[in-house]
């Protein structure tokens, strides 16, 4: 390994490693839990507990080449669940992929005693201040749900984590590439070798044949397994929650749509439950009674437009309620690759036109030749005049749901750039009036993350 040559006569600096204070034991007594590991403990961003319910039905909305496969899951709305509204999120608490938790057992020599459960305890003498077991591992596990269920081994590990897994290498070569990572001296490497290729766990373990760490250190080390939020897709209280999901089609899988996934085509082998609750959105993303008034932009590319049908339904409801009810204008804009191939919930949208409650809709197909607009950003430019009057009044609230790393901000710097060229300002002041309007809430947005 040609990195090794050049720090073989280079010193590494370290920090001090953090005390080690966790063990675990063959427990013959304990018995873990049936349900989901972590069903018992206060979830991250959650307004209330864990949900053990059902899944009721679903439909295939998208599939065929060239498009990814998209689901549409109805989950039984559990009992006591606290009231959302249209716009909020639903937290699914996932597994990881069994084909990785069996190379982690494997490698762990744990393959074989997979099902025994142990007990997770403080290490004595205990050497650390003030210790405290992670409130997500629950007292008596087995090492394979610990694994499928609590610990997060896709994630890019820490500088100390590759220090600590270079204690569990027995090949020197490998081990030297652990601490040649892990040191001041290697910050560089380190930033061209694991963040440039988003080089995780399972990669780093699958040419680190020498590397054997323990539950114990894994528990230490690696974070927990977060559950994954969806949007909730209908405002049908007390009946059913509906989301939306579409399956990677990149060479890669997410861990939760492939479970989601298992649950609904195999249901001899897979069970048709889900652990879920209502989380919290930072910043907000709802439709409220007070919003109904005002003219709503909505803007969801793909998946992206699933919180709108709650929407949509949320003013058909207040319609129904009180037919004198006065609704702001609403605008949707979406898109995907083909109108006829994976145009989610066009007969819905259709029907909601149809009944007044939706005033326009614009799309943008990006893989049909005889598309007027590509992408939504187009629609945005062509329209710009239109779309800024709306978005200027003063009764407007713009609502922007999408893929978070590059969608949302490529549509906010179309919308800006748009406002710069109407209003004859400088882009700096558009770009302004943007953080101004997220700060004041006229400006929503939801991050969608892939799975």
């Amino acid at each position: 390994m040609d990195f090794i040559e050049q720090f073989k006569n280079t010193t590494l600096s370290f920090p001090k490693l953090p005390v080690h204070y966790i063990e675990t034991i063959r427990s013959e007594h304990g018995q873990a839990i049936p349900d989901h590991l972590q069903c018992n403990s206060k979830q991250p961003f959650s307004t209330g507990p864990v949900y053990k319910t059902g899944i009721l039905s679903y439909k295939v909305l998208a599939e065929g080449e060239g498009v990814k496969t998209v689901y549409e899951v109805s989950i039984k709305e559990p009992p006591n669940m606290p009231d959302y509204l249209p716009g909020d999120v639903i937290g699914i608490l996932t597994q990881n992929l069994a084909s990785d938790v069996n190379f982690v057992l494997d490698r762990m020599h744990l393959m074989e005693i997979a099902e025994c459960v142990y007990e997770v305890k403080l290490a004595k003498p205990v050497k650390k201040k003030n210790p405290e077991l992670p409130p997500y591992i629950p007292k008596f596990i087995t090492p394979r749900r610990l694994l499928t269920e609590c610990l997060d081994f896709r994630i890019i590990p820490r500088k100390i984590t590759l220090q600590v897994l270079a204690s569990y290498t027995s090949d020197p070569c490998e081990k030297r590439l652990l601490e040649i990572l892990a040191s001041k001296e290697g910050a560089s490497f380190y930033n061209e070798f694991v963040l440039k290729n988003e080089m995780n766990f399972l990669h780093l373990l699958k040419i680190l044949s020498s590397c054997h760490p323990s539950l114990a250190m894994l528990i230490e080390h690696f974070p927990r397994l977060q559950a994954r939020p969806y949007s909730i897709a209908n405002y049908d209280r007390g009946s059913h929650i509906r989301i939306v999901f579409a399956m990677l089609n990149d060479g890669r899988n997410g861990i939760t749509t492939t479970m989601l996934e298992n649950k609904l085509l195999y249901a001899a082998r897979y069970d048709k439950y889900v652990y879920m609750y209502l989380r919290q959105v930072k910043p907000s993303f709802q439709y409220r009674e007070e919003d109904l008034e005002k003219n709503i932009i909505m803007i969801g590319p793909g998946t992206g437009i699933s919180p709108y049908i709650g929407f949509l339904e949320f003013r058909k409801r207040a319609k129904q309620f009180n037919k004198k009810a006065k609704l702001g204008t609403a605008l949707l804009l979406t898109s995907c690759r083909h109108r006829d191939r994976n145009y989610l919930m066009q007969d819905e949208i259709q029907q909601y036109l149809q009944l007044g409650l939706l005033d326009q809709v614009y799309e943008a197909f990006s893989r049909d030749a005889d598309s007027r607009y590509k992408f939504v950003q187009d629609i945005i430019e062509d329209k710009k005049e239109e779309f800024i009057e709306l978005l200027l009044d003063d009764n407007t609230k713009l609502y922007l749901c999408g893929e978070g790393r590059t969608m949302l901000p490529r549509v906010q710097d179309t919308i800006s750039t748009c406002l710069s060229k109407i209003k004859g300002i400088p882009k700096v002041e558009s770009d302004a009036m943007m953080g101004e309007y997220k700060k004041t809430g006229k400006y929503l947005y939801y991050s969608m993350i892939r799975y």
